[in-house]
């Protein structure tokens, strides 16, 4: 009994003096862009997609795909999506589209993350969003954007600063408030 109380005094000392070991949490990048479209005479074409409780579009309604400029082991840009974690669903983490409003307009949404360790910052993404109910066809449209990529910030979020979508360019801005997520309008021709 005596050496059980000194072995518990000794241990309690020790883990008294010992940092608990520190377990860090992976850092990402976030690329949060927020995407109105309109036609020639203003009118906001992505009002009205249905979506579901979570605030996400069907899958049924659109697809959207996005290529990373410098591959890395976190994304694959022939399936793209994520590779799936072990004992983790779903199998295939694709991006998804969301809708939110914001000064009077319907916005598709989308965050995308990907892991700084081992994998380098990504400065362009292309998207490829096929929406029936905004372009009117089944054809895929892409949208190249550029990404400015804070330094020296923990999970930093990328600052969009161009599109280039069908031989236009357009400038995104900040969202009031949150300076994290970027918005464009994007008129139809």
């Amino acid at each position: 009994m005596k050496a059980l109380k000194i072995l518990s005094l000794v241990a309690l000392i020790m883990f008294s003096y010992c940092d608990p070991p520190i377990h860090k949490q992976p850092e990402f990048i976030s690329y949060n862009l927020y995407l109105n479209f309109q036609d020639s005479s203003g009118n906001d074409l992505v009002n009205g997609i249905e979506i579901n409780n979570s605030l996400d579009i069907s899958k049924d309604s659109y697809a959207l795909d996005i290529i990373i400029s410098e591959p890395c082991w976190n994304w694959d840009n022939d399936s793209y999506s994520a590779p799936a974690k072990p004992g983790f669903e779903p199998d295939v983490n694709s991006p998804k589209l969301g809708i939110s409003k914001y000064n009077g307009y319907s916005y598709l949404t989308n965050q995308f993350g990907l892991p700084l360790e081992d994998c380098p910052t990504q400065e362009i993404l292309t998207y490829k969003i096929k929406c029936p109910y905004i372009f009117g066809d089944d054809t895929v449209h892409e949208l190249i954007t550029y990404w400015d990529i804070p330094k020296g910030k923990r999970n930093p979020s990328a600052k969009c600063y161009r599109i280039a979508f069908e031989g236009n360019e357009i400038t995104p801005s900040p969202m009031d408030n949150y300076d994290y997520v970027y918005t464009a309008a994007i008129t139809m021709e």
